[in-house]
């Protein structure tokens, strides 16, 4: 892996001036400065990144004998920012102490010491894992004010500069996607992942970059990756960009920037090669891709799993909606090929105006090789406790808006309360894998369960140990709900096709693509989404019917196998534009020749 450029984006090149206390020493005694008596202070904690547990273990050290409150960062982010000032306003206590797993995960370092002006606390701090702590109190805003207004006015220049170029970029058109066919090229991909800030982990989009590189290698194809951080990648030579910018505000500011600086280092190092096509996973105030195309005249493949627009508008909640409203329309305009993981989606672009044959249904996929039956299942439920008759549930995924964890969780209360009997009987076992903004609630909601040992909430684990928690199940769920909304469900989970590949029973929502990709009482079991009580059922009656389960789960991987490995998503998106020769396949999610197969 090459970096481009020296990073220089840590949370302590970036911010300084503060009170920095390093992290204790393993085996320290906590102390507290004052005797606090009956009626101690408040610190509230806001967990940004890492864990609850991490982030009390830290703020107790040092804070001890204070009362923490734990303050929820999803009700925060859903508020936005009218909601988070309110929020702030009503704190008062000792300190507010925003939690990282790193306090490289600090985007926005200056605007959170100012926060400070609006809680009333006698100081803002920031920790992280390690157990370090930086504080900040009235005084350190006479420091902070230079680099502040410095920062105001950068920021300021970026939004109106970059307000003029994308309303410009819009009315850009794609270049066109079939180059001369006797045209050698030196690279038949430039694979961009302009995120400087984001920590790769365990989750469908990093399940997604790995099966589509994966792919490439298995068409032979000749790709390099250009990223904003380091990627766990091995399959291709990947260049490392980081983000310079020492001072900001906004990160949506430095995100605007950033595209800039990625796009201009990227044409750089492919000044003196011929390159066939980009490929870039759109994302929020990203339009790196797009200003690549135009000023290298090389042709766009946009990865689109949905509108940034709508997701601030119901999940995720964005300043300056504007540049996003615009950022997005610019990467579509310029776009010679959008790809897409469903049909709701291409629906969205059709109505938005994109031409047809400019859009490319692919669903996700699974490499059949990694996802496997017998891959450590067995190890596995040793490790963990878990008896060879235990009847083991797996929710693998993020416990979050449209993924039905809260379904899940009633689902569990309602087995191991009016139905315990059937519990007891068949000795049910739930694991439940990932993290996300929901799983402390849920945890809470099932902390009983989980003290008994019924229900175990492993955390995030490595993607590359995901098949062995898969191989120790008996029955994998995916209990997705429909959109707020109404709109058609658009995503495509990639756990679905991992579910399928390892033979196991799966229980899955009637729902848009899932309906598509799966077969009632065929390849999966499925149940009206949103209904507590139907999944309930549905694990009854799995757990009780050992041939139904086989049957199920044999037919699953068959379809896996026959429609939706990474190599023919590769396979699909080569053949579109004009990358690689075009090979027979049927239309994607083909239930015919799922049964076929």
């Amino acid at each position: 892996m090459r970096k481009c450029d020296a990073a220089n984006g840590s949370a302590d090149a970036r911010f300084n001036d503060s009170t920095d206390e390093p992290a204790p020493p393993s085996q320290a005694k906590p102390f507290s400065s004052r005797d606090h008596g009956e009626n101690p202070p408040t610190v509230f904690l806001v967990v940004w990144t890492g864990t609850a547990d991490q982030a009390m273990e830290v703020v107790r050290y040092h804070y001890a004998n204070y009362k923490i409150v734990l303050l929820s960062h999803r009700k925060l982010r859903e508020g936005g920012w009218k909601g988070q000032v309110r929020a702030l306003r009503d704190l008062r206590g000792e300190a507010l102490v925003f939690f990282f797993q790193s306090l490289g995960d600090l985007h926005e370092p200056l605007l959170l010491a100012w926060s400070g002006l609006l809680h009333h606390c006698r100081e803002t701090a920031f920790a992280e894992s390690s157990g370090r702590l930086q504080r900040f109190r009235r005084f350190d805003w006479l420091r902070l004010f230079p680099k502040t207004v410095f920062a105001a006015l950068a920021d300021g220049m970026t939004f109106a500069l970059s307000w003029i170029l994308l309303q410009l970029g819009c009315w850009a058109k794609p270049r066109p996607m079939s180059r001369p066919a006797a045209e050698n090229f030196d690279l038949d991909v430039a694979y961009l992942y302009p995120y400087p800030w984001h920590r790769p982990g365990p989750g469908g989009a990093m399940s997604h970059i790995r099966g589509f590189l994966g792919g490439l290698v298995e068409q032979d194809v000749r790709c390099e990756v250009f990223s904003g951080g380091p990627l766990p990648i091995q399959e291709f030579s990947s260049d490392v960009i980081p983000s310079t910018r020492q001072f900001f505000l906004f990160w949506e500011a430095a995100m605007l920037a950033y595209n800039l600086r990625f796009a201009a280092q990227v044409r750089r190092c492919l000044a003196v090669r011929r390159v066939r096509t980009f490929y870039q996973r759109h994302g929020r105030f990203v339009v790196a891709g797009a200003l690549l195309s135009h000023w290298m005249r090389i042709p766009l493949i946009l990865e689109y799993n949905g509108s940034e627009i709508w997701m601030a508008k119901h999940w995720d909640p964005s300043r300056f909606a504007g540049w996003l409203r615009l950022c997005e329309e610019f990467s579509l305009a310029s776009a010679s090929l959008i790809v897409v993981v469903s049909d709701p989606l291409r629906d969205e672009l059709l109505r938005r105006g994109v031409p047809e044959n400019r859009i490319l249904v692919n669903p996700n996929a699974v490499d059949p090789a990694r996802f496997q039956p017998n891959c450590g299942g067995r190890e596995l439920r040793a490790e963990l406790r878990m008896a060879p008759d235990d009847m083991v549930i797996t929710f693998v995924g993020t416990f979050s808006y449209w993924h039905g964890v809260p379904v899940l969780q009633e689902a569990i209360l309602r087995l191991f309360g009016e139905r315990e009997q059937i519990a007891l009987k068949f000795r049910l076992r739930f694991l439940l894998v990932g993290d996300g903004p929901f799983r402390a609630e849920m945890r809470q909601a099932l902390r009983e369960q989980e003290r008994t040992g019924a229900v175990v909430f492993t955390g995030l684990v490595p993607h590359d140990r995901v098949a062995s928690y898969l191989d120790a199940s008996d029955i994998v769920v995916s209990p997705h709900l429909p959109l707020s909304d109404g709109r058609p469900f658009f995503g495509s989970p990639t756990k679905l096709f991992e579910y399928m590949a390892m033979s196991k029973g799966i229980i899955a929502s009637n729902l848009d693509q899932l309906a598509q990709v799966l077969e009632h009482g065929e390849t999966a079991w499925l149940v009206p989404p949103g209904n507590p009580a139907e999944l309930a059922s549905a694990i009854e009656l799995l757990a009780q019917d050992p041939d139904l389960r086989r049957r199920l789960g044999r037919n699953a991987r068959a379809a896996a196998l026959a429609r939706h490995t990474w190599r023919q998503n590769a396979e699909r998106v080569l053949s579109r534009s004009k990358c690689s020769p075009v090979r027979n396949f049927a239309p994607a999610g083909s239930k015919a020749e799922t049964r076929k197969a």
